[in-house]
């Protein structure tokens, strides 16, 4: 799997509330590729960012023109923007180091992690679905147990603190593994379209779209499900796409392992370090 090759990703349709930075469109971008660009729109936003916060592992920068805050990640390499919403949570991450008990890591060896897809999609984290108990004897599932270097900065991802487990059990919606690695080695047939099919035990066939590890049907169990081989699908006569239940994900401090993960940077950010290279582009 390789690192980060994509330019940004924006919100389809939406116009930026900042010209500088792009937020309320821009989701998030290649900061390593931009600080590069000879672009005047490259240029325009790095130089639109400074930083604001040093985290454990990371940077918050804030726009010089709307004070929006913008997350890079311990690579120096993705740049992301954090909603007002999600920024608290990020500074509570910062605070202290997120663990699970022993007995935890256990279980979820014994469930096994859901594997990234074959095009390096998800390959940041390393997810492991399941039932949280949390110290107050809440029960949340489904859930993801997500190991991570970094923040948890995804606006889209509805994150809570690791440090809340006390236990974890197997869910009734996640997917037996060998349906969940089946999706993730889906092939993409047309644009973000990576089909996978499953059979039920009534002959009832469904698909899904790439990486998944739930399935909620009414009348039927996900563990049920096992895989087919895509030679039986066809777009002509598709089956029912399933969609993943809403999922909570638990982040927690720890190296993914999917790939080798790069070192934090050991000064600043290269934007911090660039400057004559900021002085020939923009003419100071």
């Amino acid at each position: 799997m390789t690192g980060i090759s994509t330019v940004d990703t924006t919100l389809l349709g939406e116009e930026p509330d900042c010209t500088s930075c792009g937020a309320g469109a821009t989701v998030w971008f290649n900061w390593a590729f931009a600080i590069e660009s000879e672009s005047d729109e490259d240029a325009v936003r790095v130089e639109a960012l400074s930083i604001w916060k040093t985290l454990r592992r990371g940077w918050l920068f804030r726009c010089k023109s709307c004070q929006e805050v913008w997350h890079l990640d311990g690579a120096g390499r993705k740049m992301t923007h954090v909603s007002s919403a999600r920024l608290p949570l990020v500074l509570e991450w910062d605070e202290q180091p997120v663990a699970l008990p022993k007995e935890v890591e256990a279980m979820l060896a014994e469930i096994k992690a859901t594997p990234p897809d074959i095009y390096g999609n998800g390959s940041e984290r390393r997810v492991t679905p399941c039932k949280v108990i949390t110290a107050q004897r809440e029960y949340v599932d489904p859930a993801m147990i997500c190991i991570q270097l970094d923040a948890p900065v995804q606006n889209y991802a509805n994150f809570r603190s690791g440090n809340e487990i006390v236990e974890i059990e197997k869910s009734e919606l996640a997917l037996p593994y060998d349906v969940r690695l089946a999706c993730s080695e889906a092939e993409e047939i047309s644009m973000a379209f990576s089909p996978s099919l499953i059979e039920m035990p009534d002959g009832t066939k469904f698909a899904f779209n790439g990486m998944t590890s739930f399935m909620s049907k009414s009348g039927y169990l996900a563990k049920d499900a096992r895989p087919v081989p895509m030679e039986e699908f066809t777009q002509a006569n598709a089956p029912e796409i399933l969609q993943s239940p809403q999922i909570t994900y638990f982040f927690v401090d720890g190296d993914p392992g999917w790939v080798k993960a790069p070192e934090a940077l050991a000064e600043p950010p290269a934007s911090e370090r660039r400057q004559s290279w900021f002085q020939r582009l923009l003419g100071r």
